[in-house]
């Protein structure tokens, strides 16, 4: 993350979210109060130098700034002449939701000591080796990178890997975070940056001829970061009322569609045995062991519908799993 990039997002959220920053203009922000807002938040990080640009906020500044929005994040903000700059979408859209909370996470990553007494965050495994700035850098600029890899069971069965490659993706899942990247002899792969990384260097020559790689398509029918090349189906859950509600606010997956509401939305007894308290969704991915392990999460709480194979597969597992306990 750069300061040009941090002050376009506050300028943003100042203009879409005006209260939350003392606005209060019937939802339009005048130039002035948008630069005291942006004036405050310097301010507030005066020794931190991710904050410095914030205070360079004339208006040829933030009018190039705007364009750029318009550009990155696909919003548009109006002005109103006499009353101030106003976004006419009421409804945030699910990628800019996304931009909000990658940015915010990454603020309180990056605040992380300062915030220490106010904000507990989950730790991740990434190597002391990777920094995660030059890397993002590195792809934006098409630049190689070159690795070594150790390999667990799990991932690649202990195979080392090593050589140039252009990196494509970050992405974090399960407090790990993963580097997706693509060289001929390995094609597009999955990194773990955690200690199976033994060797990482970002070099400035950049990639001859960069492979494009659109991380929504790529991850489209799978869960986590696993590819297996199943064929993905649509795959039916039942869900216990007091677990619906959660998985409406925080979805399988993207696809997931509501099939059908519990006929007992709450209740103060949780009795599985009752057909009314059960929910049902669909989600239509790759039925792989990442999918197993997203539904093991939710202990009795949901329960496979169908495919019948799929509901083998989970049941196969659970038997396995059973049989640990049967053990003298």
């Amino acid at each position: 993350m750069t300061p040009e990039f941090l002050r376009r997002y506050y300028i943003l959220r100042v203009i879409s979210n005006p209260k939350v920053y003392g606005i209060e203009k019937n939802g339009f922000v005048p130039m002035t109060d948008l630069q005291r807002a942006l004036h405050q938040l310097r301010a507030n990080n005066i020794d931190d130098p991710l904050y410095e640009k914030l205070s360079q906020n004339g208006q040829k500044t933030i009018k190039r700034d705007l364009e750029k929005i318009k550009s990155y994040y696909h919003t548009i903000i109006l002005h109103k002449r006499n009353y101030g700059y106003y976004v006419e979408e009421t409804d945030v859209s699910e990628s800019l939701k996304e931009v909000y909370e990658k940015t915010e996470i990454y603020l309180l990553h990056h605040h992380a000591h300062k915030w220490k007494s106010y904000v507990t965050t989950s730790r991740n495994s990434l190597s002391a080796q990777v920094d995660l700035v030059p890397l993002i850098h590195a792809i934006e600029q098409h630049f190689i990178v070159e690795l070594e890899y150790r390999g667990w069971y799990d991932d690649n069965g202990f195979q080392t890997v090593v050589g140039f490659f252009q990196p494509l993706h970050l992405k974090e899942i399960n407090k790990a975070w993963y580097l997706i990247a693509h060289n001929e002899q390995y094609g597009i792969y999955a990194f773990c940056l955690d200690d199976r990384i033994k060797r990482f260097k970002i070099n400035k020559q950049s990639v001859k001829q960069p492979i494009t790689f659109n991380a929504f398509k790529y991850f489209k029918n799978v869960i986590g970061i696993l590819k297996t090349g199943m064929q993905p189906e649509w795959i039916h859950v039942a869900v216990a009322n007091h677990h619906f509600k959660y998985l409406i606010n925080n979805p399988l997956h993207h696809s997931q569609q509501i099939v059908a509401a519990p006929k007992l939305a709450d209740t103060h007894d949780l009795d599985y045995s009752n057909p009314d308290i059960w929910g049902e969704l669909k989600v239509y991915i790759e039925p792989n062991y990442e999918f197993l392990m997203e539904i093991f999460k939710y202990n009795l709480w949901v329960k496979i519908v169908s495919p019948l194979h799929v509901k083998a597969f989970v049941k196969e597992h659970l038997g396995m799993m059973m049989a640990y306990y049967d053990q003298h």
